[in-house]
C-alpha cells in the first residue's frame, strides 16, 4: 500500500489512518460473526457487500493512528471468547477487529465494499455462511502473510504500538459481551 489511507466513521466524529506503505491483505470474510457485527450496529446494508461479505484490510496496529475521536471507540464482543469487535459508537460505524489482547498484533480494518487502494482481494473466506454461493480461495495465503507479518512485529517491537491498548495491554475500551438474544437477533438469515 503506498499511500495513507484516511478513514473515518459515518458522521465524520472518528477518524483513523492506516499509514503509507502499511504491509497488509485485503481480504472478503463471510462469516456469520462479521454478519452479526454488521448487522448488530444496524450497518448491514452499508457494511457488507451484496454476498454478505466483509472488506478486510489486514495489517499491523502499529501502523494504524486515531487522529481524532478515540473518545467514540468502543467494543464489543459476540460471546465471552470472541474476537475484539471495535467500533465508533458515536454513529455505530464499524472499524477492526482485533484478538482480545495486544500480543498476537493483528488489525483487521473493516472497510465499506468494494474498496480502493487497498489492492486485490487476495483470499475469500469463511463462504458457508455467505448469501449466495461464494467460492473461497486464498485462506491459507491470508493466515500465513498475518503470521508473518505478527511474527516481524514481535521480534522487532513494533507490537507495543497498539492504539487500541494501552501500554499494560489493557484495551482502551471495555468490551461489551452480546447476551444470547442479541447474538442471535444479529444473525443472518
Amino acid at each position: 500500500m503506498a499511500n495513507a489511507h484516511d478513514l473515518s466513521c459515518g458522521c465524520g466524529a472518528t477518524r483513523w489512518t492506516i499509514a503509507a506503505g502499511a504491509r497488509g491483505a485485503l481480504v472478503k470474510c463471510y462469516c456469520a460473526d462479521c454478519q452479526s457485527f454488521a448487522r448488530h450496529l444496524g450497518k448491514g446494508d452499508d457494511w457488507l457487500d451484496s454476498d454478505g461479505g466483509t472488506a478486510i484490510f489486514q495489517t499491523l496496529p502499529q501502523h494504524v493512528s486515531f487522529p481524532s475521536g478515540t473518545e467514540h471507540v468502543a467494543a464489543l464482543r459476540l460471546g465471552p471468547k470472541g474476537l475484539m469487535r471495535w467500533y465508533a459508537a458515536c454513529c455505530n460505524s464499524p472499524i477492526a477487529n482485533t484478538l482480545p489482547g495486544p500480543g498476537f498484533p493483528i488489525f483487521s480494518a473493516i472497510l465499506k465494499p468494494a474498496p480502493q487502494g487497498f489492492g486485490p482481494v487476495i483470499a475469500r473466506v469463511n463462504t458457508a455462511a455467505a448469501r449466495k454461493p461464494v467460492r473461497g480461495h486464498g485462506t491459507l495465503r491470508a493466515i500465513l502473510g498475518a503470521l508473518r507479518r505478527a511474527a516481524v512485529a514481535r521480534l522487532g517491537g513494533g507490537y507495543r504500538r497498539n492504539p487500541l491498548f494501552d501500554s499494560a495491554g489493557t484495551p482502551i475500551a471495555e468490551p461489551r459481551i452480546l447476551s444470547r438474544d442479541e447474538r442471535e437477533a444479529a444473525r443472518p438469515h
